[in-house]
């Protein structure tokens, strides 16, 4: 399995997640006209750690979480649920920031996730 396959697991089978969003999580992209709130995470990153003889022994992947809403608060209750679902399993939300997307009149609260893997 991928890490993005995993992410997307530990988010959909959470009832707090589910409650919200009914398994909109995406990578990458949503379709256009989607029901709101909803989900999409990204792979930002990278960076794999070596053993001595060129192995890879782990890797740390950053993730965008993009979580999106009608509403301010609506987009902050999705959030919440998945930092609730990645602290519970540790891994970091390491920032959070908002978001407003003027042409589609939504707003996000955007969570930078470190996964080891």
């Amino acid at each position: 399995m991928s890490a993005e396959t995993d992410l997307r697991a530990a988010l959909a089978v959470n009832a707090g997640v589910a409650a919200l969003v009914a398994g909109r999580i995406t990578a990458d992209r949503m379709e256009e006209g989607a029901v709101r709130p909803f989900i999409v995470f990204s792979r930002a990153a990278t960076d794999n750690q070596y053993g001595l003889g060129g192995t890879v022994l782990a890797s740390r992947i950053t993730f965008d979480v993009q979580c999106w809403a009608d509403t301010r608060a609506s987009a902050e209750a999705v959030a919440n649920a998945v930092d609730a679902v990645l602290l519970a399993d540790q891994r970091p939300v390491i920032s959070r920031t908002s978001g407003y997307d003027a042409d589609l009149d939504l707003e996000a609260t955007l969570l930078t996730v470190e996964w080891w893997d």
